[in-house]
C-alpha cells in the first residue's frame, strides 16, 4: 500500500509542469527562475501579479509562512528526518532512532494529559504540526535523503486549489534504514491529507485534516560492556559495526495513531458589506467602468475634486477615469464601483467619494460561531519473541506489551472581533479519554486496574489585539468539572519595529495531569507494572526574545516546575519533592564578510535545584564557517560550503529505555566533551537545492568516545546525500 501511494504521488508531482515563479533572493530582493524545460511541454501563461507570495501555508492557528524554495543555512539545519532544526536534540546513529534532549521546552503545555511513550513521538505529528495549504497552481514538494546501510527516506507533498476557496494536500514520508549496529532497523510511515475551504464572501471556513503514523523500530537495548570496550579501542576487528554483541537482538517497538481533525466557522453578525460580483461585458456592449477596486482615493482624489463645475472640467475629469479605469484594470483591482462616464457630473463624483470614504472607515466589527473536533487513536507495542534478563524477570517467555488510549476533544467557541478591542473568544472543551490494557492485574497486597477512563469539561477565554506595533495574546482555560482536574494562563506580547527587530515576551502558569503512562503502566516483565495516584505537575515559567535581523537573536526563560514527573535509575515513574529552577539561555550571531559568513549558537543552562533528577549539559554551542556564491555566467548555481562545529559539556545523560520507549535517570555514565565536525557542499540549481554532507568528520582522529546516550554510540563518519526539490505547474 505504501508503495502504491508513492507511485501515484510521483506520477501526479511528474505531471506538474515548471512555471517563472517570483520568489526572494539572498538580498530579499526579486528575480525570476526560468523553467525547468521538458519536451513537448504545456506552456502557461501566469498573470504578472502571481508571486510566491500567494504561495501560503498555513496551520491550525492560522500562523502563514510562504512556499521558499530559496538556499540558505537555515535549510541545511533543517534537511533531516524530522525537516526541524535539531540544535537541542542529540540524534542516535540510524536515521529514524529516537533522539536524547540537550535541552527542555516547557511551553504551550496542554492541560489535557499524553499517552507518554516520548521517545518515539519525535517523528509523530501533532495536530499543531499538520499544513495547510492555498496555492495558485497546483504545487509539489519532493525531500529525498539516503539513510544508512540499505535504507532512504523521501517525503512527497502534492497540492492544489481546485478554485478560490477550496484547497486539498496530500502527503506521505516513508522511511526504512537498517543501520550500521545489529538489531536497529528504522522503519516509518506517516501520511497526511489536508483540505481548507471558505465560502465566496469569506463568512464561512473550514478545514480538517487525517493523519496516519506507523513508527517501528528494533532495539538491541545498546552495546554489551565488552563491546564498549572493542569500539572506545577502536578495535580492527569491530570496525564492521555489525560484529559487536549488543544486550538482545529481538526486541522491537511499535508506536501507530490515527488522527481526524475538523474546525469550521460561520460568521453570523458582521457590519462589513458582502463584496458584489463583477458583471460580464457582453459581446458589442460598450465599456463600463464598473467593480474597480483601488487601495486608497489618492488617484480619484487628484482628478475628480478640486475646480469649479463646468463643463469643459467634467470632460478632462472623465478622460482622467478612463486612464485611472485602464490603470486600475492593469493592477487587477477591483471592488468600488464607479458611475458610467457619459453621465458623470462633478457632483454625483464628490458624492460617491464621499460615500466610499465612509465605507473604507466603517470600523469592523464581526461575530463569530465556531466548532472544533479532534478524535485520536493511538497504539504502543512492545515485543520479543523470547524474554531476556535484560529487564529482569517476566510471566511469559514471549513478550507482547499493548497500550491503547484514545480520546476526543470536543471545542465549541464564540469569537467577538471588533476594531477597538480586538479578537475576544470565550471556548467550551468537553475532552473524553479511555487509556486501557487487556485485562486486570492482581497482586497479594493491590490491584493494577486496566484503564483510566472518563470525560472533563472546560472553558476558557483568549484574547488578540493590537495597538500600533504592540501585539497582546491571552489565553486562559480551566477544567471545571470531571475526572480530571487543570488549569491554565498564558500571556504574551510582541514589539516589532518594521523589518529591523522585534521583541517577545511570554509568561505562562500551568497545572495539568502527569502522562498517562507515568500513572498506569501493564508488561510482561513483572517491574513494569504500577498504578499511581500522582499529584498534578505545577509548571511556571517566563522568558523573552528578541531579534535584530542581519545580526541574530537572544532567547531565555526561567521555569519553576513543581512535582515535576520523571523514571528514575529503575525505570520507574516518580515524582520529585523539591521544586525544579531550570534556565535557558540560547544566543544567536551571525556576521558576514563578502562571501564569507560564520554563523554562532550558543546555548547556556543552569539547574538551580532539582540537579539530583534534571540534568542537562551546562554549555550546547554550534558554530558554521560557509563560503557561497553564484558559479558560472548567468548564475545558474548558488553554493555554499563549509564546516560545521558542533560540542557540547560533559553530563549525566538520561539512559534510553527501549520497553517503555522512555529516557531514565542514571547516575554512573557521561556522554559529551567531544567535538563534531560535519562538513557541507549544498547547492541551488533552479528551484532544486542539492546536499551533501560528510558527518562525524574527525571522527578517526578525536577518539571513539561519542555517545547518543549511554551504551549507544553516535554515528561514525558518515556520507549524506540528498535534495528537496519543488515543482510548479
Amino acid at each position: 500500500m505504501k508503495k502504491l501511494f508513492l507511485i501515484l504521488l510521483l506520477g501526479l508531482s511528474f505531471l506538474s509542469v515548471s512555471a517563472q515563479i517570483v520568489r526572494p533572493d539572498k538580498n530579499n530582493g526579486l528575480f525570476k527562475s526560468d523553467s525547468t524545460k521538458f519536451k513537448d511541454e504545456v506552456k502557461i501563461k501566469l498573470s504578472g501579479e502571481t508571486s510566491y507570495k500567494d504561495y501560503k501555508i498555513f496551520n491550525i492557528n492560522n500562523d502563514t509562512t510562504v512556499v521558499d524554495t530559496t538556499l540558505t543555512l537555515n535549510k541545511d539545519f533543517k534537511f533531516n528526518y524530522l525537516r526541524k532544526d535539531n540544535f537541542e536534540l542529540l540524534p542516535f546513529h540510524n536515521q529514524g532512532q529516537t533522539y536524547n534532549k540537550l535541552g527542555y521546552n516547557f511551553q504551550n503545555n496542554s492541560i489535557f494529559p499524553q499517552i507518554g511513550m516520548n521517545a518515539k513521538q519525535f517523528n509523530y505529528y501533532k495536530a499543531e504540526d499538520i499544513k495547510y495549504y492555498y496555492v495558485p497552481t497546483p504545487t509539489t514538494e519532493l525531500m529525498y535523503r539516503t539513510g544508512l546501510e540499505q535504507g532512504q527516506v523521501l517525503d512527497a507533498l502534492i497540492t492544489m486549489n481546485t478554485s478560490r476557496q477550496l484547497n486539498f494536500s496530500l502527503a506521505y514520508k516513508g522511511l526504512r534504514s537498517l543501520g550500521k549496529y545489529r538489531n536497529t532497523l528504522a522503519s516509518h510511515g506517516n501520511f497526511r491529507a489536508t483540505f481548507n475551504y471558505h465560502s465566496i464572501h469569506k463568512n464561512y471556513y473550514l478545514k480538517g485534516h487525517f493523519s496516519s503514523h506507523d513508527l517501528l523500530n528494533n532495539e538491541n537495548g545498546g552495546l554489551t560492556e565488552e563491546s564498549i570496550d572493542y569500539f572506545e579501542n577502536n578495535d580492527p576487528n569491530y570496525i564492521d559495526r555489525g560484529r559487536l554483541e549488543v544486550n538482545f537482538t529481538e526486541g522491537e517497538n511499535l508506536f501507530e495513531g490515527k488522527r481526524y481533525f475538523i474546525d469550521q466557522s460561520l460568521i453570523i453578525v458582521s457590519n462589513q458589506e458582502k463584496p458584489k460580483k463583477k458583471k460580464r461585458k457582453k459581446k458589442g456592449e460598450k465599456s463600463e467602468i464598473e467593480g474597480l477596486k483601488i487601495d486608497s482615493l489618492a488617484t480619484i482624489d487628484s482628478t475628480l475634486v478640486a475646480k469649479p463645475s463646468i463643463e469643459k472640467d467634467s470632460i478632462i475629469a472623465s478622460k482622467e477615469i478612463l486612464k485611472t479605469e485602464a490603470l486600475v484594470k492593469k493592477d487587477t483591482l477591483t471592488n468600488i464601483i464607479i458611475a458610467q462616464t457619459d453621465s458623470l457630473t462633478k457632483t454625483e463624483t464628490i458624492q460617491d467619494s464621499i460615500k466610499i470614504v465612509k465605507k473604507i472607515k466603517k470600523p469592523l466589527f464581526n461575530v463569530k460561531i465556531g466548532h472544533s473536533l479532534l478524535y485520536e487513536t493511538t497504539h504502543y507495542r512492545f515485543k520479543q519473541e523470547t524474554s531476556t534478563d535484560y529487564f529482569g524477570d517476566s510471566y511469559t517467555n514471549a513478550i507482547i506489551d499493548h497500550t491503547s488510549y484514545q480520546k476526543m476533544n470536543n471545542e465549541l467557541y464564540l469569537e467577538l472581533n471588533t476594531s477597538a478591542v480586538g479578537k475576544l473568544k470565550a471556548k467550551a472543551n468537553y475532552f473524553n479519554y479511555n487509556y486501557h490494557y487487556n485485562s486486570i492485574l492482581y497482586f497479594n497486597d493491590y490491584t493494577i486496574s486496566d484503564k483510566l477512563k472518563g470525560n472533563s469539561v472546560a472553558v476558557g477565554a483568549e484574547w488578540k489585539t493590537h495597538y500600533g506595533k504592540f501585539h497582546l495574546n491571552a489565553d486562559a482555560t480551566s477544567i471545571i468539572s470531571g475526572d480530571l482536574n487543570g488549569n491554565s494562563i498564558k500571556a504574551a506580547v510582541m514589539f516589532k519595529k518594521d523589518s529591523v527587530y522585534n521583541f517577545k515576551g511570554f509568561a505562562e502558569i500551568t497545572s495539568k495531569t502527569p502522562q498517562l503512562n507515568t500513572l498506569l503502566y501493564q508488561s510482561d516483565y513483572k517491574n513494569y507494572n504500577w498504578q499511581n495516584n500522582f499529584k498534578n505537575e505545577e509548571i511556571k515559567n517566563v522568558g523573552a526574545e528578541f531579534k535584530i535581523n542581519k545580526y541574530g537573536s537572544v532567547f531565555a526563560s526561567y521555569n519553576l516546575i513543581d512535582n515535576y514527573t520523571y523514571f528514575d535509575e529503575n525505570s520507574k515513574p516518580t515524582q520529585a519533592s523539591e521544586t525544579l529552577n531550570y534556565l535557558k539561555v540560547k544566543v544567536n550571531q551571525y556576521f558576514t564578510f563578502r562571501k564569507f559568513t560564520i554563523d554562532n549558537t550558543v546555548m547556556y543552562q543552569k539547574v538551580s535545584k532539582g540537579d539530583s533528577f534534571f540534568r542537562v549539559p551546562e554549555l550546547v554551542t554550534r558554530n558554521t564557517l560557509y563560503y557561497s556564491n553564484y558559479l558560472f555566467k548567468k548564475k545558474p548555481l548558488y553554493l555554499q560550503t563549509g564546516v560545521t562545529f558542533k560540542y557540547f559539556t560533559a553530563f549525566k545523560s538520561n539512559a534510553y529505555n527501549p520497553l517503555i520507549s522512555e529516557f531514565v535517570l542514571q547516575n554512573e555514565t557521561e556522554i559529551g566533551n567531544y567535538p563534531i565536525l560535519d562538513f557541507f557542499v549544498n547547492a541551488q540549481v533552479q528551484r532544486t537545492r542539492i546536499f551533501l554532507k560528510v558527518e562525524n568528520l574527525n571522527a578517526s582522529f578525536t577518539g571513539r568516545n561519542y555517545y547518543s546516550a549511554p551504551n549507544y554510540p553516535y554515528r561514525d563518519l558518515t556520507v549524506r546525500f540528498g535534495l528537496v526539490w519543488n515543482f510548479f505547474i
